[in-house]
């Protein structure tokens, strides 16, 4: 099916690429259809554009949160698990929000609100962790890191 997106233009969209959020995103109550889209099809990026398909200017940038802290940990509840239908842990991709200032380099990503998805079935939810290990300004490039760039 043919979306039409701010980003891209008009694309095309499979079934089995829509992923369907029963409980909606935080503040985006009437928002329960995305897609992962490459942040740009020209290049290899860890970023990718979670994309509303009902709302063409709706998208926010995601990212695998373990590529930039890999001891990241979440722990699902059984209800979680039950409405997502997770029979395995291979099945669980996550994702978390990034936000990009007009300085990069100050790019940050939520990881208190990841976002679960099983990949089986396309469902996905928006879960929040309650403990304070995490922040939802995480920065992504540490300060070691953007003195050495």
């Amino acid at each position: 099916m043919k979306y039409e997106t701010a980003h891209f233009g008009s694309i095309e969209i499979q079934d089995d690429q829509i992923l369907h959020f029963p409980d909606a995103l935080y503040g985006f109550e009437n928002e329960k259809e995305f897609a992962l889209l490459p942040l740009d099809p020209n290049i290899e990026s860890p970023m990718e554009w979670l994309q509303s398909l009902r709302s063409k200017e709706l998208a926010f940038i995601v990212t695998d949160p373990f590529l930039f802290v890999p001891q990241y940990q979440m722990v699902l509840s059984d209800s979680e698990k039950t409405q997502l239908q997770i029979t395995t842990t291979e099945s669980v991709m996550i994702r978390v929000i990034v936000t990009i200032p007009k300085v990069h380099v100050d790019m940050t990503a939520n990881l208190v609100a990841p976002l679960v998805i099983n990949q089986t079935n396309q469902l996905a939810k928006q879960v929040v962790l309650t403990n304070a290990e995490y922040d939802t300004k995480y920065l992504l490039i540490s300060q070691k890191e953007k003195e050495t760039a």
